[in-house]
């Protein structure tokens, strides 16, 4: 297989015209945090951090989750708190690498009901396909997809949430993919290469015992695996079509539940945030397709909440841009997945978010400025 770098084209919409009304560093309150679910992985890592002797009242401390409230299947917390948990994993362990292998410690048969739904699937396409379709009942922010393109596939993992684009979640989406990959169809996931957008965290081990050695490339455009796409066709011996029938109508029944009490706001910064990535154009008439709903109905729904769509644009721009800053991409790269219309415009949108240049605000995160983060 070729391990050569696919060169990902992303043809983002130009910076919307008029003025952009948001405020220098509103902060994480602007619009309400989505949750995740707590089953298996971050009960698994709460297991994996008692096994190395942390205490329930050190992990509501550096965390803010208490252990004593985790009950039940659909017990959810703030992603920012999973966030901490993960940060706080891998600093107990002394495991950098731990996202890539956190599988490994879940108890036998203990997956997240849309993992029981994906492995009753015939193929790996439809296993996707579902995934796909449920990913958000495991965390409101999360989107996984695959896309074709004649010989090659990528599974590609998105945070639909630029405030939360951890590195955690996407290491851990991927090394499922192939775990999952190799768990249900008995063959391994043999990748032409894997792609990350944050740095290189320094765990070459990690990484390639979770891809079998495929070639990983850091500061990419987007977290993917690329492989030959024959693979999705490959039969799962875990197939059970009777059992699938009866987990796809709990799984709708628990979409629509969330997705009603998922903030308006917080839903169409999704969409924003999720078109960005995948560089297509960011409108309000694309939001409401991709929402599936009447363009005039969504507009009052946003209104009622107090917040405008515009607003909503530039904030998921201002969060993506601080994180791709502080990965350290380059103003071209950031141009063009941002999706403005040359690095100027992207140089101005940074002076009236941050009130400074990028290369000014890189340095105070490299010196440590608490208030640049």
């Amino acid at each position: 297989m070729s391990t050569t770098r696919t060169t990902m084209v992303r043809r983002g919409p130009a910076e919307p015209s008029g003025p952009a009304v948001a405020p220098p560093d509103p902060g994480l309150a602007s619009t309400p945090e989505p949750t995740a679910t707590v089953y298996e992985s971050a009960l698994t890592l709460i297991a994996v951090v008692r096994r190395h002797g942390a205490t329930d009242a050190q992990i509501l401390n550096a965390t803010g989750i208490d252990v004593r409230r985790l009950k039940g299947p659909l017990a959810r917390v703030p992603l920012s708190r999973l966030e901490k948990l993960w940060d706080f994993a891998a600093q107990v362990t002394g495991n950098p690498g731990i996202a890539l292998q956190l599988h490994q410690y879940y108890p036998e048969n203990k997956l997240h009901f849309v993992a029981h739904l994906g492995m009753r699937a015939r193929t790996l396409r439809e296993a996707l396909i579902s995934w796909r379709q449920y990913a958000s009942l495991v965390c409101e922010a999360d989107e996984v997809d695959f896309a074709v393109d004649g010989s090659v596939a990528r599974f590609i993992y998105r945070c639909r949430d630029p405030r939360y684009e951890s590195r955690w979640f996407a290491e851990h989406f991927l090394s499922l993919a192939a775990w999952f990959a190799l768990s249900f169809t008995a063959a391994p996931l043999r990748a032409h290469q894997v792609n990350f957008m944050h740095p290189d965290p320094g765990c070459p081990e990690a990484y390639r015992q979770a891809f079998y050695g495929a070639p990983v490339n850091f500061l990419a455009t987007e977290n993917s695996i690329v492989f030959d796409a024959q693979y999705l066709e490959l039969p799962f011996c875990t197939a059970d079509s009777y059992l699938q029938h009866f987990l796809k109508e709990q799984a709708e029944e628990l979409k629509r539940r969330l997705e009603r009490d998922t903030p308006v706001s917080n839903r169409v910064m999704f969409a924003i945030s999720a078109l960005i990535q995948r560089g297509e154009e960011v409108s309000f008439e694309r939001v409401s397709e991709v929402l599936e709903q009447p363009p005039r109905k969504l507009r009052q729904q946003l209104e009622a909440e107090g917040r405008r769509f515009r607003d909503l644009v530039d904030e998921v721009r201002r969060h993506s841009a601080a994180r791709y800053l502080k990965w350290g991409l380059s103003i071209t790269q950031m141009t063009e997945m941002l999706g403005f219309s040359e690095p100027s415009a992207l140089q101005h949108a940074f002076r009236r978010w941050f009130r400074a240049t990028p290369g000014a605000l890189r340095a105070q995160m490299k010196s440590g400025d608490p208030t640049s983060d």
